[in-house]
């Protein structure tokens, strides 16, 4: 999913796709976000669930260290939104820095 987002992007200068899947799920796709940087192709990847508060997934459904390691990769804009106006926000932020991907963290609880 994250590679087919870098190909769309790439491909098409002005268009910004994106994608979503649970937060902790990235792993799967880490290298297609780090290629995303790299390339500064303007990928959105709107990641959900993020907290450790999803009892009823158990822990393999709770992303412990995902916040701090996107942060620390280069050219990766990471944002984590609280509400509904920060995410408004947040999404505006990610499509006016089209030439590098952008990680919005929302989760599911109230902040």
């Amino acid at each position: 999913m994250g590679a087919i987002c870098n190909g769309i992007a790439l491909h098409s200068p002005g268009f910004i796709p994106y994608c979503a899947t649970f937060f902790v799920f990235t792993d799967y796709m880490r290298a297609a976000i780090r290629i995303s940087a790299l390339c500064e192709a303007g990928v959105i990847y709107v990641m959900t669930h993020d907290s450790i508060g999803l009892g009823e997934d158990g822990p393999t459904h709770q992303p412990i260290e995902h916040l701090a390691s996107f942060r620390a990769m280069p050219n990766v804009l990471m944002l984590r939104p609280a509400d509904g106006n920060e995410t408004a926000g947040s999404y505006r932020v990610a499509v006016l820095n089209a030439k590098r991907p952008s990680i919005l963290a929302l989760s599911r609880q109230k902040l």
